[in-house]
C-alpha cells in the first residue's frame, strides 16, 4: 500500500459532517490527510498516546518507503499527547527530513518543552543524587 492508497482510505474532515463513515467520537488520530508532490500533509486531532498513535506511526512508514521527504502536520486540534508523538516526529527529522508543525496546540507546545528541557537540565530524585551527577 502506497501513501495515496492510505490517504483514499482515510476519512476527510467532511466526510464526517456529511455523516460518513467517521465520526468525530472515533478515536481516530488523523482528521485529514493529502498529498502535494513528495510532501504528506496530515491533520492530528484528540489524545496522542501510544494507543493512538498507531495510525500516524503507519502513515510515516509508508510515507518513508514511498520516498516523501517532507511532512506537515497539523496539530491544532490535538488535545493531549505523549512522549509517543513527539518520538515518532522526531525520528522523521533525525532522518534528513523536513518537518513543519501548523498551529501546534498548547499540549504539543508543552510536551516539546518538556523535551527540550530534558536535554538542557540534569534532572536527578534527590539532592544526593544531583551531587553525584555533578561531580562525573
Amino acid at each position: 500500500m502506497n501513501v495515496d492508497e492510505l490517504v483514499k482510505t482515510r476519512p476527510r474532515r467532511a466526510d464526517a459532517l456529511r455523516g460518513g463513515t467517521a465520526q468525530w467520537s472515533e478515536p481516530v488520530a488523523i482528521s485529514h490527510c493529502q498529498t502535494i508532490e513528495r510532501t504528506l500533509v496530515i491533520a492530528l486531532r484528540g489524545v496522542i498516546d501510544e494507543t493512538s498513535v498507531y495510525p500516524v506511526r503507519l502513515m510515516l512508514a509508508v510515507a518513508v518507503k514511498s520516498g516523501y521527504v517532507r511532512l506537515v502536520v497539523d496539530c491544532a486540534e490535538v488535545t493531549d499527547c505523549g512522549k509517543e508523538l513527539l518520538d515518532l516526529l522526531l525520528s522523521w527529522k533525525r532522518n534528513g527530513r523536513n518537518l513543519v508543525l501548523v498551529s501546534p496546540s498548547s499540549s504539543v507546545r508543552r510536551q516539546i518543552a518538556t523535551e527540550i528541557a530534558m536535554h538542557l537540565f540534569l534532572c536527578a530524585l534527590s539532592v544526593r543524587h544531583a551531587m553525584d551527577l555533578v561531580e562525573r
